[in-house]
């Protein structure tokens, strides 16, 4: 299967990439809290939806309205595409549901059947962030669940899943790890009582050409995703 390379809709991030990401894609990006997964899967979601792919998102952990508008907030109006059904976000805060142990384990089972059935009208996934979805899942069910989305990528799709840090015991975690194409591993640096992200490209196969392993970057309202010099980060 040929790869191409879909822009992230960034041309900073762009630069730091080789040129955006390699497509079809298995992707899991891993982070604390307040790292920025949220918003380089927002990113990524852009820059396919401007390149004309169909995207889903998924998202544990916010409305469907708060997510188009945190995404408007940052210079990525993507209203427009939701509008023409080209973005569809499914969100699990529905109003009066209790999410429950006995709930949440359920649900990967139930999520791995939903994005089967509907093959047919992504072309770009996103699940963020599956750490509600996995924390009570058996171990049996987090290796089946991305073994199905490893049989999606090699359908040539994109895929996309944020993981909070610890949540997966760490033999899990490098299982899972292993059946993705990229990992990408966010942290924080503070310089003089400011606080960047720092992405660490720990793998990413179907790249093209040689690229930055650590990129860092700030969100800024009015620009978005700013890249901000290595050196300054680390200072």
């Amino acid at each position: 299967m040929s790869v191409r390379i879909i822009s992230t809709g960034n041309e900073e991030l762009d630069r730091k990439l080789p040129g955006g990401l390699p497509y079809p894609l298995l992707l899991l990006i891993e982070g604390g809290h307040g790292t920025g997964k949220t918003v380089l899967t927002q990113q990524f979601v852009y820059g396919a939806l401007n390149q004309g792919l169909r995207v889903i998102v998924i998202t544990t952990e916010t409305t469907v309205k708060d997510y188009l508008e945190k995404m408007r907030s940052i210079k990525m109006d993507a209203s427009l595409f939701f509008i023409k059904s080209r973005f569809k976000i499914f969100s699990s805060q529905i109003l009066g549901v209790r999410w429950t142990r006995l709930t949440a384990s359920k649900v990967l089972p139930i999520l791995q059947e939903w994005i089967l059935d509907k093959i047919g009208i992504y072309d770009v996934l996103a699940i963020d962030s599956l750490s509600h979805l996995a924390i009570y899942a058996t171990p049996s069910q987090v290796m089946e669940f991305f073994n199905t989305i490893r049989n999606i990528r090699d359908k040539g799709k994109m895929v996309i899943i944020t993981l909070h840090e610890g949540v997966l015991r760490e033999d899990l975690a490098t299982r899972a790890r292993a059946t993705c194409d990229g990992y990408f591993k966010l942290g924080t640096a503070t310089v003089g009582g400011k606080t960047f992200k720092v992405l660490n490209i720990v793998k990413l196969q179907g790249a093209p050409m040689v690229f930055d392993s650590k990129i860092s970057f700030d969100v800024d309202p009015a620009f978005g995703i700013k890249i901000v010099p290595i050196a300054l980060a680390q200072a």
